[in-house]
């Protein structure tokens, strides 16, 4: 089994043989992972706030989540802010979640054997099921940085994240090979471990973030291991991508199947 990190997801890696897990950790990745530990059920994935307002329309009684350049749109129950997630009694309640990177990511690789939603918050339990699908499977593991300014442009807190997956992958795992890719992002996630809150904070996009107000949310995402639940992505049955946690998966976004 192999191990191997995309750092744009515009590269070429392989998914049609591997369990693929996006890392957006500022901020889709970190909101999906807080919405689903407060209780959201499902979480629907929206590749652009315009596919999300058409399947509220669908779906009304689901809280409608997203942003556009960081802000929630027009119309918007919530943002894109997992700190604010945090805070909220979710138990019972469903969303739809739009933002500029993340959730086009996980549109882009629906079509991939499996694919599962990482970040710091999470990095040890997503590695832990990938391994598993990966070993029943016999499929390899892609860790796919979401990056910036839609997929083309490098970001330090993506490297970070995806490091941390593939640290938690090896440890103690030493029969796993890791490409060159992926011992990259561990050895900087390795680096800054002792201050990850300050290595995520110096992030060009942590930056942004921070002069916009939402400074909690650089904080919240740079928290490790304080989440058991990994999301898995699956197609519904309308065709809307459906994230739940692994072990409660149910492709239909409505709940009926439930």
């Amino acid at each position: 089994m192999r191990i191997d990190v995309a750092l744009l997801p515009g590269q070429e890696f392989e998914n049609s043989g591997s369990v693929c897990i996006v890392v957006d950790v500022l901020r889709a990745s970190s909101s999906i992972v807080t919405l689903l530990e407060c209780g959201a059920r499902p979480v629907v994935a929206a590749g652009s706030i315009e596919e999300a307002r058409s399947l509220h329309q669908r779906l009304p009684s689901y809280l409608l989540c997203g942003e556009r350049g960081g802000l929630p749109p027009v119309g918007f129950d919530y943002g894109n802010s997992p700190a604010e997630f945090s805070r909220l009694e979710l138990e019972g309640k469903s969303a739809i979640l739009a933002t500029s990177n993340g959730t086009r990511l996980l549109a882009m690789l629906a079509g991939a054997p499996a694919v599962l939603v990482g970040c710091l918050l999470n990095r040890t339990a997503v590695a832990e099921v990938a391994k598993q699908i990966a070993n029943e499977r016999a499929l390899n593991i892609t860790v796919v940085c979401s990056a910036a300014y839609g997929g083309s442009t490098f970001v330090l807190e993506d490297a970070l994240g995806a490091g941390a997956i593939v640290d938690a992958a090896l440890f103690p795992d030493a029969s796993l090979e890791a490409s060159d890719a992926a011992r990259f992002a561990r050895d900087a996630f390795l680096t800054a471990r002792s201050h990850m809150d300050g290595a995520v904070a110096s992030s060009y996009h942590a930056r942004e973030l921070i002069e916009g107000g939402f400074g909690g949310d650089v904080t919240h995402c740079a928290q490790l291991d304080v989440a058991q639940i990994v999301a898995v992505l699956e197609r519904g049955e309308d065709g809307a991508l459906v994230l739940l946690p692994y072990e409660q998966r149910d492709p239909d976004p409505s709940g009926r199947g439930r």
